[in-house]
């Protein structure tokens, strides 16, 4: 691959260490996600989701009672559902808290991140967060899903989303 050139699916297979169909496959699976354009800030597909659920947890149960006072039945999903948001609508405000930086979190590193790690986990049976050819990997599955290579060239940013994956095991 030239330096210039945007990297392939099989630039970043062969440096997670294996061209095998399974790699290519998880890596194209995952694309849609992890190259998702959100509007102009970095969190918003996070901050729909987490509207989106407290919505649901205030509207869902509204829906249910009217079904009631007029004697119709209501599917029971819609409990199922109020309870499980109960669970959800925290593990979602987690992807948009924002760091004492200021900064938005972006999911899609992360999600990126553990895309390479799990390939090269399942490939050479060890996770290895300080890997400067995991981290090159991660970059070049970044900019092969859509997003611009970052102009320093530095990959080592890859590092900090790694071992973040590893500690929260």
């Amino acid at each position: 691959m030239k330096a210039d050139a945007k990297p392939t699916l099989e630039d970043v297979a062969a440096l997670l260490g294996s061209l095998e169909e399974w790699v290519l496959s998880r890596l194209r699976q995952n694309r849609p996600l992890v190259g998702y354009h959100a509007g102009t800030g970095n969190d918003d597909v996070e901050r729909l989701l987490f509207e989106s659920a407290l919505h649901l947890r205030d509207w869902l149960p509204m829906y249910a009672r009217a079904a009631e006072m007029i004697g119709e039945e209501y599917p029971t999903c819609i409990d199922d559902v109020t309870n499980a948001l109960e669970e959800l609508i925290p593990f979602l405000a987690r992807d948009i808290e924002r760091p004492k930086d200021g900064r938005p979190p972006d999911a899609r590193l992360r999600l990126c991140a553990a895309v390479c790690m799990s390939i090269w986990r399942d490939v050479r049976g060890v996770e290895q967060p300080y890997s400067t050819k995991l981290w090159a990997a991660c970059e070049a599955y970044w900019v092969a899903c859509g997003h611009p290579a970052k102009l320093s060239g530095n990959v080592k940013r890859w590092e900090e989303h790694l071992l973040d994956l590893v500690s929260t095991r």
